[in-house]
Formats: C-alpha cells, structure tokens, sequence
C-alpha cells in the first residue's frame, strides 16, 4: 500500500473516531404550567466553557466531543436544572422549568461606580435615536399567533365527565409537553398575517389582513376575536417611559426616571448579531412597584436595546395575573430607530383562589420587510383595517408556505383539540353563562334579552318598576337592528316603552342611521343614550346609573321622544352624529314659566332639535361585534367633543326656540410608577330664554354609589345654570404609598386624590323667565368637593370619602332645606363602587 494511499486511509480512520465521539444534545426549554417556550436560558457544561442560550422559541443545539456527565440549564426567575447525558450520542434532552422566588429586596453595595448604571445612563439618552416612533412612516409584513388554554386543571379535574370525550387527546399533549409538565386545556388559536401601514404625521395608522385562521370554543371563526389578534393591540416599546399589560402603565427600565426604582447588575457582556452587547439584570427596588423583572441586552457603541426579556412577578400591586413576561429581539432601521422583529408575550391569569382553574395566553409576532419614511398618499390611511375577500379562507397549504413561524406540534394537535372541546354541551353552557354575565345580555336564537341590571327600579311616582330590554343580533340581520324594551310601574300601573330601528350602512368607515320612539319617565337634568357612541364623559359606573334611578326622586319627567340620526367616521378617530328630534316633556311636578305678562299655565311643553355631535379621539380602538361596535377605549390621546343644538319653534308644535352649545376635553395622565390622573372639563352655554329643566342642571349624587364625572356630594337638581363650566380631577396613585407601608402592602390597595368643580351663572333673561318655580342659582364662588379613597379592597371595591369645601357653611344649608322641604345637605359622605380593573 502506497504511502499516498495509508494516509487517506489514517484520515478517514481519524474523522470517523471523531465523529463517534462527539455529542451532540439539541433540545427544547418551556415552562412549567404554560408550556411556552423560553428563550435566552442558559445551557451548559458546569466547569467548562461549553454551552450556547436558548433561541427565542425556546430551542437550543449544543455540539462537543468533552461532555460532561450532565448538562445544566439556569435562568433569572427559574429553578435551574440539570439532566444526565449519554456520551458520543445523538440525543435530544427537554427541559421544564418551574419559577421560583425572587429575593429582591437584598443588593450587594460595593466600593465604586456600578458599571450597569453607564450603560444605563447611555441607553436613556441615546433612546430618543433608536426610537421607533420618531419614524416618519413606516410599513411591514407581520405574522402574529395567539394562544388562549386553561390552565390549573388538576388531574382530578380531568376525570370529571364533562373531560372524558377528549382523554385520549389530552394523553397525546402531554407526551409533547414532557414528562415534568402537563397539558392546558386549549380554548382559542389564531393566525393573522398583514401588512401594516403608520404615518406619524397625520397619526394615522392602516392594515390590510391578508389572512386570518381562528379557533375559539363558543364564538365563530372569524368574529370580534380576530380583530383583537392583530399588531395592533401588540406594541410594547421600551423607549417609552411606560409599557403596558393589560392597560396597566410598567415603568421600563429605560425611562427617564427608571433609576429611582431599579436596580441593576451587569451581568456578562456576549455577541448578537456581530454585535457586542451588555447583558443587564433589571429589577424593582420595591418589589410591589410596577416595574418588570428580568434581562435587558443593549448594544456596546449605540447604547440601544438589542434584546430583552422582562415580566412581572406575583409581587407587583396587579389583579387577575399570577405573572406576565415580555421577550423581544429588535433590529436597526437605515433610518436610524430600531424595530422589533419578534416578539412574544405570555399573561398568567389568575382568579380568586389557587384551587379554580385560570387562564394563560400567548402571543407570537413576527415582522419582516420593513420600508421606512415612504408615506403613502394620506387618503391610504383612511380606514383603520381592511380585510382581503379570501382573508378566512386560506387552506392548510397556503397556511404552511406563508407562516413566517411554523407551528409547533403542540399548537398543531391545540388546533384540533378545540374542535373537540367546542362540541361539548357543558362548555358549550359554560360560555353562554359567562356571555351572560359580561354582556348582561341573554341570547335566545336572534335576540338578546336584558339587560339584567335595569330590570328593577322604584321611584316616588312609578312606585316598583320591572323592566324588559331586548336586541336582536347578527342571526337576525348583519345590517338591521332592532332593539327596546317595555317596562312597568305597579304604583302608578303605567306602561312605558322604547323601540328603535338602526341599520349599519357601513363597516369600514363605520356608519349608521336610527329612527326611534320612546315614551317614558326621567329624571330632569338627565336624557336616555340612544347611541353610546357620543360619550360625553358622564358616569359609567351601572351601579350609580342604576341607583340613581331608585330611591325618592322628587322630579321626574314623562317624556314621549321621536327622533332620527346618522352617524359617520369621517376619518379614523373622528366620528359625527347628526340627529332630529321632536321632544313632548310633562314634568310630574309643579312647574311654571314665562315672561311677566305671558306666564304658561299648563305643565306640558314640546321642542323639536337639530343636534350635531363630533367627537375627536385619535387613538381610540374599536372591534365590531356582530352588529355592535365596542370600544377599547382611548388612554394615549386626548378626547375632544363639540355638540351644537338648535331649537325649532313651532315645528311638530314646539314651544321654543333657542340655540346651546357645549365642549369637553378628557385625557388620562400617565405616569408608570407615580400612577396617572384623570381629566375631564365640559363648559357650555345655552343663549336662549327656555324652561329651566331644559338648561344644565350638574349631575348629583344622592345615593351611597360612586359615579365618574359627577358631584357626589351634591344633591339632585341643587343647582340651574345656562353658562357653565365644570371640571373633574382624579389621581390614582396604584399604590405608590401603600406599597410601602408595612402590613397594609400585603393587601395591594390604591390610593385615590381627587377634586371636582362646577362654576355657573343664570342670565337675567333665564331667571325672569323661570322666576315662578324654586331652584338655586350660584353666587360668585364655585361648587368644590374634595375626594381620598381606596380603591383594589378585595380587587374589585372602591371607597371614597368625599367632603364638601364650598356651599356648606348653615345658612346656605338651612336656605336650601327650606326651599326644598324633605331634602338635607350634607357636608361629609362616603361612597362605594365596585370595579374591574388590572
């Protein structure tokens, strides 16, 4: 043999020795109880510089030939673990890691300039640079998954009867979650792929849905659900001082103001993308604080976060999530800001006990594409979202060639099992209850019926009063609605009614017409919303709106109203309503006006209006429901409304004529860790002679319910203006001071401060008009009421201790008990509410 030929034969002999010896272990890492996959753990070797981190689904490979016996995972937050390796093997090792408590409250102070604090410093200077909204436009291809399962399901849950049909299935899970954890029961998955369109300038923002696959046990595919799937209800940006879980403000460790209550710890500095980067441990000085837990990567020359993996811990002052965490990885623009490419999210909710089943979603997003600072012509961005014919009916196929992520096996068989879960008549039951309780509505085939908190009402007139409500839904039509209710007093056995008639006209830009007649008892100073779309800010609080409504209300008005309207969204976040309407008020109560020589002696009087209504709320998120459009509300822009009403006289036989004009401003103040206020400021005028229950009469409160925009501590009709304005200011704290506090921290409530004011004059031509019926006009000193409350006491109840700063002192008190005999002032109260919140 050739000496050519012996060395090709030596190595060949030496690659196939070294093949045999290498290990090769790959792997998957997720968590205990939601089984999501988690990226940047670290996998190793103990003693060794071997080892590599998790990728963003949780996956890693690790390639060696000098293994050690075991490989050993750990991260922040988690349990670490180790398991045994096979030498020489092609091997694939599974982790599932369970959390762990953190130790917060104990940092290691050393000698010196923390190093992480520099690059801290840097980040927040530097953040305005890479932040991607000082781009002009921007336009991408996003993909986003979202997975909704129950979890906390025991293995005694799963032998009740209602489990059984879906055993076998459930078994087939578990095998692909691992022999540490156990499989959640799925109940919703979805896919959505669109392109998305933002112009900064005009604030716009568009989305054309190319795609949409969704699963969801007790709703149809395709309904409200895939409207909230989307990137638009999934943007965290950590170049803000705050980011938000579930509408819940989350100091970033980057905010301007982050130092005061982070600590942080450089932990190692490693290579992404050819990119040197500092690896930092973030985490909250206080542990109840709103602030997140975990990792942030920022790059070594542009000080921009290049990574970064942050959740929340049962510690912090949160209802209804056990935790959350945010992983993204972002990538730099030719503009300059940074962009995130993936992104996943993970909530854990929680209920009230640990012994009842909860829920976990995950959301996957990924967005590739990217072309910056190229508007589109503005009239691009008119609608808000647009959907492809075919959006909901793209087959498996297409599916596999145009997901930028492909599904895992457990999300394959999830698919599948929700087909199973949906058929079953207890869920099935399950799902019409809890519609039930939110909605306050009952289906039954293509109407429903409620809604239950206005069934029961009682009044000095009415005596005990039943009510039935009624809508139909989209089994009944798509475009017509038909909705009212009939309702009954046993003391003055009365029947009063309303019934409309609306049809949608269109989707995209939403709009409307109504037509509708109405015939029953108010009290004055209030009127029936018949489209909730115009919310001028009054109390949403259904439990004061309801008791408001039940008690000895002494002025009460039988109302017979017609009307007609249209409503349009000009543009997204403008929305106008115009309506026309006749009016027939026979108040139930003496009553008297007129001019010195032509004074009124019958109690009934008639108007017919021309109303216009526009309301301004830019960024203001809406879904359609069927046939109802449900807003998200709007906590990042102010919202701006304009109503002019015009008084026909003479026309369907009105009295009057007369011309009233308002406007009100809200916005809500966000301050992550310091809380945020709430503003709301309403001023108007009416500039004609005309009864003085057709002028502004301030909202009171006389029953021990809490209300939103209104004078707790004022009585009804108390006061009578026709120019005024009012203003109402509410800080929450979420628990700023408390949380500090030892003992009352263990029970996270919230701190409330708030003042509200209402200044108003009545015109000399008013008062003479009016001169004949007793009311309360203001001298020249504001109405003031001071607020301090609780609220979060068993999560969901407010209290608040109101006092009443002007129109307080005995005389004013014993003038106005004169005038109104039966009626008190007082100066002190205390109020409740009950309220869901994060």
């Amino acid at each position: 043999m050739s000496i050519k030929k012996l060395t090709y034969l030596f190595l060949l002999l030496s690659f196939s020795i070294q093949a045999q010896q290498e290990t090769v272990i790959s792997g998957h890492v997720s968590e205990i109880g939601t089984n999501s996959g988690i990226p940047f753990v670290n996998v190793y070797f103990k003693g060794t510089l071997i080892g590599t981190v998790t990728d963003f689904d949780g996956n890693y490979s690790i390639t060696t030939t000098t293994p050690q016996d075991s490989v050993y995972i750990s991260l922040i937050g988690y349990k670490s673990k180790a398991k045994k390796v096979q030498k020489g093997k092609v091997q694939e090792i599974n982790f599932q890691l369970s959390q762990e408590a953190l130790n917060l409250n104990t940092v290691e102070i050393r000698p010196g300039i923390n190093p992480a604090l520099r690059i801290i410093r840097k980040a927040q200077v530097n953040k305005s640079k890479y932040d991607r909204e000082k781009l002009t436009s921007i336009q991408y291809v996003s993909y986003t998954k979202q997975e909704a399962d129950v979890d906390n399901i025991t293995p005694k849950m799963r032998r009740w009867k209602l489990f059984r049909p879906f055993a076998s299935m459930w078994d087939s899970l578990d095998v692909i979650v691992g022999e540490d954890s156990k499989a959640n029961l799925p109940v919703m998955m979805s896919e959505v792929i669109s392109d998305i369109y933002s112009f900064k300038e005009a604030e716009k923002h568009h989305e054309d849905v190319n795609a949409v696959k969704i699963k969801f046990v007790g709703m149809k595919d395709g309904s409200a659900v895939s409207q909230l799937t989307g990137t638009d209800f999934q943007n965290y940006n950590f170049c803000n001082n705050s980011v938000a879980i579930q509408g819940k403000d989350i100091l970033s460790p980057i905010a301007d103001n982050a130092m005061l209550f982070y600590n942080y710890i450089l932990v190692d500095s490693v290579t992404i993308d050819s990119m040197k980067c500092y690896k930092i441990d973030c985490h909250p000085k206080n542990k109840k604080d709103l602030a997140y837990t975990g990792y942030i990567w920022v790059t070594d020359t542009t000080f921009a976060i290049k990574q970064l993996d942050l959740g929340i811990t049962p510690d912090v002052n949160v209802n209804w999530i056990d935790h959350a965490r945010i992983q993204q990885v972002l990538i730099p623009t030719e503009a300059g800001p940074w962009v995130p490419s993936q992104t996943r999210t993970l909530v854990d909710y929680t209920t009230l006990t640990d012994k009842f089943v909860s829920m976990v979603v995950r959301t996957y997003n990924s967005n590739q594409n990217f072309v910056v600072n190229k508007p589109k012509e503005q009239d691009f961005y008119k609608s808000r979202i647009t959907y492809a014919e075919s959006a909901l009916t793209k087959d498996t196929a297409w599916w596999g060639e145009n997901r930028q992520e492909p599904l895992t096996k457990l999300e394959s068989k999830s698919y599948d099992m929700i087909d199973t879960v949906r058929n079953i008549p207890f869920i099935r039951k399950g799902v019409n209850i809890l519609y039930f309780l939110f909605s306050g509505y009952k289906d039954i085939g293509p109407v429903d019926f409620g809604h239950y908190i206005n069934v029961y009402g009682y009044n000095s007139y009415e005596g005990t009063r039943l009510r039935l409500g009624f809508r139909t839904n989209q089994k009944f039509s798509k475009s017509w609605i038909i909705r009212g209710y009939g309702a009954y007093g046993f003391k003055d056995n009365g029947f009063k009614y309303n019934l409309q008639l609306e049809r949608i006209l269109t989707r995209y830009p939403w709009s409307k017409a109504g037509i509708q007649y109405r015939d029953d008892i108010d009290q004055i100073g209030t009127n029936f919303n018949y489209s909730s779309n115009m919310n001028l800010g009054q109390s949403s609080n259904n439990l004061n709106t309801t008791f408001s409504q039940i008690g000895n209300v002494s002025k009460l008005v039988r109302k017979q109203e017609a009307r007609i309207w249209y409503e349009k969204d000009f543009n997204p976040g403008i929305n106008t309503k115009v309506t026309f309407q006749n009016i027939r008020t026979n108040p139930l109560f003496p009553i008297s006006f007129g001019d010195q020589f032509a004074i009124f002696q019958t109690r009934k009087y008639s108007i017919t209006e021309v109303l216009i209504d526009t309301r301004f709320s830019v960024k203001e998120r809406f879904v359609q429901n069927g046939t109802e459009r449900i807003s998200f509300g709007n906590n990042k822009s102010p919202i701006i409304t304009f109503s002019y009403t015009l008084g026909l006289k003479n026309v369907f036989e009105s009295d009057f004529e007369y011309h009233k004009a308002s406007i009100s401003f809200s916005n809500r103040y966000r301050m992550a860790t310091l809380g945020y206020s709430q503003v709301f400021i309403r001023a108007g005028k009416v500039f004609s002679k005309i009864p003085y229950t057709l002028l502004e009469i301030p909202r009171g409160n006389e029953n021990v319910f809490y209300g939103n925009n209104i004078f707790n501590q004022m009585n009804y009709f108390e006061f009578v203006n026709d120019q005024y304005i009012e203003a109402f200011w509410q800080h929450h704290f979420n628990g700023l001071i408390f949380n500090r506090i030892p003992f009352i921290k263990d029970y996270n409530y919230r701190e409330i401060v708030g003042i509200n004011m209402v200044y108003g004059t009545l015109s000399q031509r008013n008062k003479n008009f009016n001169s004949n019926n007793v009311f309360t006009v203001m001298d020249d000193v504001p109405y003031f009421e001071a607020d301090l409350g609780v609220e979060n006491i068993l999560d969901i109840i407010r209290v608040d201790f109101l006092y009443r700063l002007t129109y307080n002192d005995d005389s004013y008190k014993k003038q106005y008990e004169l005038s109104n005999p039966g009626n008190k002032i007082n100066n002190w109260g205390i109020k409740v509410g009950l309220q869901f919140s994060f």
